[in-house]
């Protein structure tokens, strides 16, 4: 029972993970600090996704299934519980492009969010003198 709660508890960390790659960029707009996490969380999804490995994340999942009891399922945790669930079947590559996408997106709204703030800091500086 145990291991299947830590199977359990680390596919809801992961779907957290992925959640946090798609919108962090986003989050730091607001909180900038976020930043310097998402920016490790993009270069790792960029690492998996470009050499084509197993997340280990994933396989530890999978051996907390097995210490259950349980079979684990074949391929990636993208691939079981995503595709043909939140996207069509079989449009993974559509589904990391858009991922990549809102990153880059992102981040150039974080750069003129930036921008702007530095200016009223600026400005409000400037009328006190």
């Amino acid at each position: 029972m145990i291991y299947r709660l830590l199977a359990d508890g680390m596919m809801i960390l992961h779907g957290a993970f992925l959640l946090f790659f798609v919108i962090g960029g986003f989050l730091a707009w607001k909180w900038r600090r976020v930043i310097w996490a998402h920016l490790a969380v993009g270069l790792w999804n960029i690492t998996i996704v470009l050499l084509d490995f197993e997340c280990p994340v994933t396989g530890v999942e999978k051996h907390w299934m097995r210490k259950g009891g349980e079979e684990p399922y074949a391929g990636g945790y993208i691939n079981h519980y995503l595709d043909g669930t939140i996207w069509p079947e079989g449009y993974t590559w559509l589904a990391e492009i858009v991922g990549f996408a809102l990153l880059v997106i992102s981040y150039i709204g974080l750069y003129f969010v930036s921008r702007r703030s530095r200016r009223t800091r600026e400005g409000s500086v400037e009328s006190r003198t």
